[in-house]
């Protein structure tokens, strides 16, 4: 399983799960997307032959949705990070980076320091990255605008998070535009963008190095 780049067409195909077999590598693994089984047959449909529990199948956008916002900005070291190569197997996934992704839902914005534990972090990792990327926690460098420190007497994540405005700042935006089965694999595609501001507009490039620009568009209630 893969993640692949075409830089002209700004197209990011990400293959995320294998439905027939299961590997020990991929983008991300999930298991338990075929149905076996003839209970919960409401949930279950069937596409070129294989029986798919749609409930598994709608993860999928959950895993990505949480993974966008957490490498959308550059609040931290790793923005764009999903789209900086042309092929990323979760075996080469930087560890550091799956603990912030598994961290980021429950950052607070506060002067002061707050906690996670490790026990809720390792839970949500678990179930991003499955058993196909070790886990081990770990003080990760961010920058300076979130830092985080394990605790390993107490098993929490020491973290302080700027209070910042990071509203029109640039950040990576992410759409899928198609979802396939193709032979024993879910295929989502995505069009992948970066995007700057100014004033009621936003300008898009291909990625933050700003290289190549794709265009100019107005924004509509604050949103591109």
């Amino acid at each position: 399983m893969y993640l692949t780049i075409n830089k002209n067409l700004f197209i990011v195909i990400i293959v995320v799960l294998s439905i027939l077999t299961l590997g020990s590598t991929g983008f991300i693994i999930y298991d338990k997307l075929i149905s076996n089984k003839d209970n919960d047959k409401e949930y279950i449909t069937v596409i070129k032959d294989a029986s798919i529990d749609i409930n598994r199948l709608y993860k999928i956008g959950e895993i990505l949705d949480k993974l966008d916002k957490a490498f959308a900005t550059s609040e931290s070291k790793y923005q764009g990070y999903m789209y900086k190569t042309r092929v990323l197997e979760v075996k080469d996934f930087d560890k550091n980076a799956a603990i912030y992704a598994s961290l980021y839902p429950e950052i607070i914005r506060s002067n002061t320091e707050n906690t996670i534990s490790n026990e809720r972090v390792k839970s949500r990792y678990l179930s991003i990255f499955g058993k196909s990327l070790d886990y081990k926690p770990n003080s990760l460098e961010l920058g300076e605008q979130i830092k985080v420190e394990y605790d390993k007497t107490n098993k929490v994540y020491k973290y302080k998070a700027a209070l910042t405005n990071n509203d029109h700042k640039g950040e990576y935006l992410a759409r899928n535009i198609k979802t396939t089965i193709k032979d024993d694999m879910v295929i989502v595609t995505r069009k992948v963008f970066y995007v700057e501001y100014s004033g009621s507009n936003a300008i898009i490039y291909t990625t933050s190095s700003k290289g190549t620009k794709v265009g100019e568009v107005s924004l509509k209630n604050g949103e591109v």
